[in-house]
């Protein structure tokens, strides 16, 4: 366990500098941030992936919220990736340690709110047709062109595969609370973005009341 997580230190340090000093960036590669952001004909691709972004921190908050008993609290490095995305989520997995006899930190409105099946199915449903708008509406050369030219593009492209990787960690941190061991042979569904990690949530959800 040290070992890999000072792997995972030593990537979250490499991944701070190149995406602020080494990502490869052209003169008005910004422009694309302002398209998303004003809606100025950007790709469709660009917003989904720039919209699914957004949904990450939103899944992470239900892997670790509803669970969030480890030795340092998860609260604020879920709030932080709402902004910074994996940046933020990378300390937490770093630096605590799984401790079950501890009372959950996460207040009873918003345990609630993470531990909703519907919440969920919701993000499932947003995610699926952000994904189909993307795939079938976006232009993949013009996505790659502004990967290459813009820094923002080409940190927020890798910002998302990070968070798709440490999406694995999320579900074994949530199946390792849950206490079912079954569940912990489920964290390759880490692999699919998102919608992996969502399908393990229902189906954990599922498992939980069936055994209560």
């Amino acid at each position: 366990m040290r070992q890999l997580k000072s792997i995972m230190l030593a990537i979250w340090l490499l991944f701070i500098v190149y995406a602020f000093f080494l990502a490869p960036i052209k003169d008005g590669g910004m422009n694309y941030l302002k398209q998303i952001i004003t809606m100025d004909s950007p790709d469709p691709l660009l917003v989904a992936v720039f919209s699914l972004l957004g949904v990450w921190p939103m899944v992470f908050g239900i892997l670790l919220l509803s669970k969030d008993k480890a030795t340092i609290p998860a609260w604020p490095f879920v709030l932080g990736s709402f902004a910074l995305g994996a940046f933020a989520l990378f300390p937490y997995f770093i630096f605590h340690y799984e401790k079950r006899n501890r009372t959950n930190r996460t207040s009873q409105r918003l345990y609630h709110i993470v531990t909703n099946p519907s919440f969920a199915l919701t993000l499932l449903i947003i995610t699926i047709l952000l994904l189909l708008y993307g795939l079938v509406y976006g232009n993949f050369t013009d996505y790659q062109q502004a990967f290459w030219e813009s820094r923002f593009v080409h940190t927020m492209t890798i910002d998302f595969i990070m968070l798709t990787l440490l999406s694995l960690l999320g579900i074994s941190h949530h199946a390792y609370y849950q206490n079912d061991h079954s569940l912990r042979s489920y964290w390759p569904l880490g692999f699919i973005p998102l919608l992996g990690p969502l399908f393990y949530i229902l189906m954990a959800g599922r498992r939980k009341v069936e055994t209560e």
